[in-house]
């Protein structure tokens, strides 16, 4: 038999020493404690804790009487923050790994609960079936499952990937932003380009332009990363929550409450109010969701 170091359990157990990920960051390591290797890097991941944690509590009513759904990405948003602190922690490749993984398993939620039904409906009825929606989350539940696993033999290859899943996202957004009538949502969608065009313009500085954080004395930029990419995150979550609710409410005759967009703590704060998705109280009866009311308030969607 091997020396256990060099077989699986040997692997597993090394992945989890520090600065054994292949991957390491701007920002320079131990500058400000001896303790983290990364400190700017590893805090800046309080926002995914803090956020999620708001929007748990303003989902709540929205929850009850619609889906839970997005709860349980509001929880996978606080499991990528723990992950990701724990991983400029140690760089660590396991750290990496689970950092990693937590946004695949985000994203493959995401994508299998709100995928725009419009999309959905040209996928091949002889491979998808005549439930193309049950069919679609099977087949995302799928895919991440295999990707989780190519991602343990081949990590380099996840960041760039997750990097990429983003593009759809834009689009479908790029796409809607002229079509939909609620002007809250519209806002939402606004703020979420302008933070996802950030966070790429940082993510690449960050990886490919280092000598100019370090000629601004600045400890690199991923840890501004978190922050855009954070606000970015949560408000593409919020519309297509919102929209998947409209277009649900009104399929159903009224049979689910109306919703809306709200900002916290006020609808005033148009650029800086945390946004989330809230039972539309103007409308209390059925009639005010049936027909096409609800595809008017986010068209063709």
């Amino acid at each position: 038999m091997g020396d256990d170091k060099d077989g699986i359990v040997g692997r597993f157990v090394g992945s989890f020493a520090w600065h054994t990920s292949p991957i390491d960051w701007c920002e320079p390591n131990y500058a400000v404690t001896s303790s983290i290797v990364e400190f700017y890097n590893t805090v800046s991941n309080a926002v995914f804790l803090l956020l999620p944690g708001l929007l748990i509590r303003l989902f709540d009513p929205f929850a009850g009487a619609h889906s839970r759904r997005v709860q349980v990405v509001w929880l996978l948003n606080i499991v990528v923050g723990v992950c990701s602190a724990y991983f400029h922690a140690t760089l660590s490749l396991a750290g990496q790994l689970l950092d990693e993984f937590g946004i695949l398993w985000m994203l493959g939620a995401s994508f299998a609960f709100w995928t725009p039904k419009r999309l959905l409906k040209r996928l091949p009825r002889s491979v998808f079936g005549d439930r193309p929606e049950e069919s679609f989350e099977k087949l995302m539940l799928c895919s991440t499952v295999v990707l989780t696993a190519m991602g343990c033999f081949w990590p380099f290859v996840n960041s760039f990937f997750l990097m990429i899943t983003s593009v759809p996202v834009a689009a479908i957004l790029i796409s809607d932003v002229v079509r939909c009538r609620d002007p809250l949502a519209r806002v939402v969608v606004y703020r979420c380009l302008v933070f996802w065009l950030a966070a790429v313009a940082v993510w690449l500085s960050d990886r490919f332009a280092c000598g100019l954080w370090r000629r601004l004395a600045l400890p690199g930029g991923h840890w501004l990363w978190h922050l855009v990419s954070a606000l970015s995150a949560y408000q593409s979550i919020v519309y297509f929550v919102y929209r998947d609710a409209v277009v649900r409410s009104a399929a159903k005759d009224g049979a689910r409450p109306a919703v809306t967009v709200r900002l916290w703590p006020s609808d005033r704060w148009r650029a800086l109010g945390v946004a989330y998705v809230a039972l539309d109280e103007t409308k209390s009866g059925p009639a005010e969701m049936n027909g096409n009311a609800g595809e008017e308030r986010c068209k063709n969607c």
